[in-house]
């Protein structure tokens, strides 16, 4: 089980307390373990819109984004500490710029389950078919760290993989980005706590060329690193990205890391990444330490290149284990521990693969082919292995009929063969069904196999709501050949709680790190009847669902702290409500942007109007004044009673004013048609000022001036 949570609690106006925290416990064969982390809780304040300053426990997740200035460094040692960070923020520039990770790409020979890690943090779970497969890190958080991918082959962990990561923003406002730091290392494994300083400096010396630099002394050991990130639009000849940085620290360790894309259209795409850490630390005493690097060489190579419609992709990649010792299985660790630290001291990895991809549209069907050849060679393990995939997807293209349903079929199969594991054929067959009103919700059946030896079941459904997101999968691996069954269960829920002065509100899924929110209330409708509960209105704030609300519902909307956005209020867009809506106050665009920890407060005042038509039977008395509704939102009588009404749903009676005659009409339905209802004849009779309601008579007083000149004028016109 893992729990996973981050608040922020605004303080002031540009101050707030934010914090990060995760549980995990397992419990299996007799043998249990939990563990929980809190990795940041600190207090953050800003001034000038410019800098800022933050106390507390804190990790390096701000430094890698616009909250701390976009740092990228590879190798620094930048762990968790207990202190104080000062510094530069670009928190309040418009982020349209999106974040960008260093490539995670896994090899799988047959479709699989990977989970990413990082240490004991979940990032994600991704269903990934067979192939050279590129990770989605959309959600990682900003960092340079190392991902542990544990791949699950029908529900069982076959293998781990470590993986160098590092996420950052390209944002910059052309003026030079800081920070300082100090304070008391934290580790989750010791208890031993050193001393940690850390000075960074990014200088944009060109708009397209940037510098960056930095100074760490922990544990006494003093360390520096240099980089340099480099676009350029050369024109005819393409684009061109370069990044490149070089570390050393005084107990022997060292780094670099270069990465180069180039692309010009109709000429293949290049894409190269190379990052190596090595030194007298790369030892199994010194794995734990706050300076420890990740002591291995990972190159990664692309060409793609699109030919007669296929996507064409050449692939290389080498991993060379730089440690100095060979940890083999060891019967005290558990089963999982032992993937993670398994090593062969200098061991060598490499693999190249040629593959060619396309996809062919048949009317509302996809047929997806792919096909591929690898060599692989490893010289700390098995020996070389050479193998082919090949590839099948046939999928339909959802439609969505009138009431937002729709439903997608695929059938899929591959076949794949090596030198070391020889043929093997995997199929699947999955239907999903989708239902998008007002919110997502999806249900999922698949059947697959393996050769002819296994049958993969799962039963998976989805829900994305107004009060969070839950998702749930129950799959079934049997084994034909013993008669086993290995069954699992996954499920995951995330929403957004508030509490505030309004109270306590939950609210749906937040997808960014820290944030504020935005509740949007409907008041005031205590007094309409059962019929008037058809009101309705849309709410969304900028990058999410819009959400419908009816009569004193509320909705909580988490919202990215520092974003600048909206939120909108409007009459809803159905077209079955059985009147009219009029927002009174509340309604319209507005522009919002919030520090984390903060809400925002939308008040929606509105009233729910029925249309009436018919005819009025008026006293013969006041048919020659003019009528004026004293209850009504619009109301039109012609010459021979006829009348179209619109008036607050909750009123059962039409009060006028003729003269300085009070009338009171009862209404009633006879015939309803969509929005519009048919009184037929409405007898009106003649009441007293004090027979009117309060409400009425309060409009009787408003009215009857503006009344009085209209029945002077009338008089003037009838006069002989």
């Amino acid at each position: 089980m893992s729990i996973q949570g981050n608040g922020a609690l605004g303080i002031t106006e540009n101050s707030y307390i934010g914090a990060h925290w995760n549980f995990n416990g397992y419990d299996a064969d007799d043998v249990s373990d939990s563990n929980a982390d809190v990795s940041d809780l600190y207090y953050r304040y800003d001034f000038l819109r410019r800098y800022y300053v933050q106390a507390g426990r804190m990790d390096n997740r701000t430094l890698f984004n616009a909250q701390g200035g976009n740092f990228t460094f590879n190798f620094l040692p930048l762990g968790a500490i207990d202190g104080m960070r000062i510094g530069s923020t670009l928190s309040y520039l418009n982020q349209a710029q999106s974040q960008q990770g260093t490539p995670v790409m896994v090899l799988l020979s047959r479709n699989s389950r990977v989970d990413a890690y990082r240490n004991e943090q979940l990032l994600g779970s991704f269903y990934l078919n067979s192939g050279s497969q590129f990770i989605d890190t959309s959600s990682f958080p900003p960092g340079s760290y190392s991902v542990a991918l544990k791949v699950y082959e029908n529900n069982q962990l076959t293998r781990t993989e470590l993986v160098p990561f590092t996420k950052t923003g390209g944002l910059t406002d052309g003026n030079a980005q800081w920070f300082l730091q100090a304070g008391k290392t934290t580790s989750q494994v010791s208890d031993d706590e050193s001393s940690a300083y850390q000075l960074g400096v990014r200088l944009p010396l060109h708009p397209q060329y940037e510098l960056y630099a930095g100074l760490a002394n922990a544990d006494d050991v003093s360390a520096f690193e240099l980089g340099n990130n480099w676009t350029a639009d050369l024109g005819g000849v393409g684009n061109l990205a370069i990044s490149a940085s070089v570390f050393r620290n005084d107990d022997g360790g060292k780094g670099d890391m270069q990465q180069a894309n180039w692309s010009n259209p109709g000429w293949p795409t290049l894409g190269f990444y190379r990052t190596n850490s090595d030194g007298d630390a790369c030892t199994t005493d010194s794995r734990e330490s706050y300076n420890a690097l990740s002591c291995y060489e990972s190159i990664s190579a692309t060409v793609s290149q699109n030919f007669v419609g296929w996507n064409m992709m050449l692939g290389y990649t080498r991993t060379q284990n730089n440690t100095d010792d060979s940890l083999r299985w060891d019967k005290q660790q558990s089963f999982e521990n032992n993937y993670l630290r398994q090593t062969t001291a200098q061991s060598i990895s490499e693999t190249v693969q040629l593959s060619a991809s396309r996809a062919f549209v048949m009317r509302d069907w996809i047929l997806s082919t792919s096909v591929g050849v690898f060599h692989r060679n490893d010289n700390g393990g098995d020996n070389d292995d050479n193998g082919l995939y090949l590839s099948f997807s046939l999928s339909d293209t959802p439609t969505m009929d009138s009431n937002n349903n729709s439903h997608s079929t695929n059938v899929s199969t591959d076949y794949r063969y090596s030198e070391q594991d020889g043929d093997q054929t995997s199929w699947q067959l999955s239907h999903t069904f989708y239902n998008d009103s007002f919110s997502h919700k999806e249900l999922g059946v698949t059947v697959g196999g393996l050769n002819t030896d296994t049958i993969n079941s799962a039963v998976n459904g989805r829900w994305d709501g107004q009060y969070g997101n839950v998702y749930a999968t129950v799959s079934d691996s049997y084994d034909r050949k013993n008669h086993d069954h290995l069954s699992a269960f996954t499920g995951t829920y995330s929403s957004t709680l508030a509490v505030s002065r309004y109270g306590v509100n939950l609210g749906a899924s937040g997808t960014d790190d820290l944030l504020g929110a935005v509740l949007v209330d409907v008041k005031g409708f205590s007094e309409q009847d059962e019929d008037s509960q058809d009101l309705q209105l849309e709410a969304r704030v900028a990058g999410s669902r819009t959400l419908q609300l009816g009569q004193s519902d509320s909705v909580l909307f988490p919202y990215p702290g520092f974003q600048s956005g909206f939120v909108e209020v409007n009459d809803s867009s159905q077209g079955n409500q059985q009147g009219t809506t009029n927002i009174i106050n509340g309604a319209g665009n507005r522009e919002l942007m919030l520090l984390p920890g903060k809400l925002r407060y939308r008040e929606v005042s509105a009233s729910f109007n029925y249309n009436y038509i018919g005819r009025l039977l008026l006293p013969a008395a006041v048919k020659k004044f003019p009528i004026v509704g004293l209850n009504s939102a619009m109301l039109l009588v012609a010459e021979d009673g006829g009348f179209t009404l619109e008036i607050n749903g909750s009123e059962k009676e039409l009060y006028l004013l003729s003269g300085q005659q009070f009338l009171k009409c009862p209404l009633s339905v006879v015939k309803k048609r969509a929005s519009i209802r048919y009184s037929g004849d409405v007898t009106c009779s003649v009441v007293t000022y004090s027979q009117l309601p309060e409400s009425i008579q309060v409009q009787a007083q408003l009215k009857q001036p503006k009344l009085r000149g209209n029945v002077q004028t009338a008089q003037r016109e009838v006069a002989p």
